[in-house]
């Protein structure tokens, strides 16, 4: 559910004068569910093209508009409440500066409304590789995607990342997650913030029972969950915030289990799609013949269309919805969370405990 905490004059700018272009269109897809204000709505003094006339436009967009001075008022003194809405948009009366830090603690969009860059939500790039191209990983793909976009939150769901190709022994079983590990490790070398003052969340959504049966399933899965703690570990020592990590195993009998089949890494503002696998690089090469997409959440927009269902918005919205719902009906076959320093990790079946911001 996207969100936007502005002022009225903002929206006067924007819905009255079609300015910022992008966030004219932004608001004329439908897909802002929620805006608030720090003005009261009840206002006498209040012409016809004011804001009364803003909220009607918003309500018949399908956008709820509610006062909210207290808490927007109060995000210069206390600014980690903006992690409350970990994915909303903050455009607010303070200087440049003071924005830009406050969007570099917390990786959520927080800008001045003397600053206002209209292209932060609509970037977009497609990368056509071919397997066996030589010279490219995830870090020289974010490169080439300018990938400047803030997070606090990540989702990484590919049912088959940790698994080989076809049926195979143990040992190129044990190759296959070591490979998906590798793509994950670069994935997260790549997006995590190097200036950021709170926990990071990552979840990562997959298919174990590809691994074996009962205990082999478990053993595997359980060296992922150990892999993953030690990347905490060290994350702890160079970026000097934690990192909580969500594992959910889906269960191919669930509701949920085709509508987690596309390969996606989903953040805050953005959604990277791969053709075919997120185990997209080794060594340096590409492991496979595919494009990989990355898009801004509005990148996608129409003017004065609705978004279609394979838009960015859409595609975060219905994958978070989709995990939400597996949770609530404890369709796992394994859950384990994981922080840096945690000494013992229970791997169980029920991830109802799931922390990941852009879940709850």
């Amino acid at each position: 559910m996207f969100k936007v905490f502005a002022n009225r004059n903002f929206l006067e700018g924007v819905l009255l004068d079609k300015t910022p272009k992008n966030w004219y269109n932004i608001f004329m897809s439908g897909n802002v569910a929620e805006v608030y204000v720090p003005e009261d709505l009840i206002d006498e003094n209040i012409d016809s093209m004011g804001a009364t006339d803003i909220i009607d436009n918003l309500q018949l967009l399908g956008t709820t508009v509610t006062t909210a001075a207290e808490y927007i008022n109060e995000i210069p003194q206390n600014p980690r409440h903006i992690l409350e809405n970990p994915n909303a948009v903050f455009l607010l009366d303070i200087e440049a500066n003071d924005a830009k830090n406050i969007q570099n603690k917390y990786g959520v969009i927080c800008q001045s409304f003397d600053a206002i860059d209209d292209e932060v939500l609509t970037k977009t790039y497609e990368y056509n590789l071919f397997e066996g191209q030589k010279d490219i990983d995830w870090s020289i793909y974010f490169d080439k995607s300018n990938h400047t976009l803030p997070s606090n939150a990540l989702i990484i769901c590919d049912r088959y990342i940790f698994s080989a190709d076809a049926k195979s022994c143990a040992k190129v079983a044990q190759n296959a997650i070591e490979l998906g590990l590798s793509n994950i490790r670069g994935i997260l070398n790549s997006v995590l913030p190097k200036r950021y003052n709170d926990e990071y969340n990552v979840l990562i959504v997959f298919d174990s029972s590809t691994f074996g049966k009962n205990e082999e399933e478990l053993e595997m899965f359980e060296s992922i969950v150990a892999n993953l703690k030690d990347y905490a570990d060290s994350n702890k020592k160079t970026r000097y915030y934690k990192i909580r990590f969500d594992l959910i195993s889906i269960d191919h009998n669930c509701i949920n289990y085709k509508k987690l089949h596309n390969r996606r890494i989903i953040s805050n503002y953005f959604v990277v799609r791969a053709d075919y696998k997120l185990q997209a690089f080794k060594d340096n090469l590409s492991t496979s013949t595919q494009t990989i997409f990355y898009d801004a959440l509005f990148s996608k927009i129409v003017p004065m269309k609705p978004s279609g269902p394979d838009s960015p918005i859409k595609s975060q919205i219905q994958t978070i919805n989709s995990i939400r719902e597996l949770i609530q009906n404890g369709n796992c076959r394994k859950y384990a969370s994981i922080v840096d320093k945690q000494n013992n990790i229970d791997v169980i079946t029920v991830c109802k405990a799931c922390t990941n911001r852009l879940i709850l």
